[in-house]
């Protein structure tokens, strides 16, 4: 099995951590987006949310595995272009509107990551 994980095995197995994270979000937002008044475990109990929570389960996995040889120092900047992903599917899948705020946001998290590769 550790012959099958290489570095670059674990370091896109992050990466895909990052955007299976990002999905479950989005998930988790068209079901926020949803009306309707069927009760209050029903918000919670059906199957987007469901499957949210499992596909952010799954990502632990994930990152388990690519901490195999991905740094410590570096699994932060790679979770956090999850919000990057987030906000560009918001924007392509959720039509949500990009407001300066939002893309200052994910401009201070870029900025972020690559100050802290530097």
């Amino acid at each position: 099995m550790s012959s099958f994980l290489t570095p670059q095995i674990c370091y896109a197995a992050a990466i895909i951590g990052a955007f299976v994270t990002a999905l479950s979000q989005i998930l988790l937002k068209t079901q926020a987006n949803t009306t309707g008044n069927k009760g209050f475990f029903s918000k919670f109990l059906n199957v987007r949310v469901i499957v949210s929570y499992a596909l952010l389960f799954l990502t632990l996995a994930i990152n388990q595995v690519a901490l195999r040889y991905v740094p410590l120092s570096v699994m932060p900047c790679i979770t956090a272009t999850s919000f990057v992903w987030v906000f560009v599917m918001g924007a392509l899948i959720l039509k949500e509107k990009v407001s300066p705020r939002k893309a200052l946001g994910v401009a201070i998290i870029i900025a972020g990551v690559v100050i802290s590769r530097l």
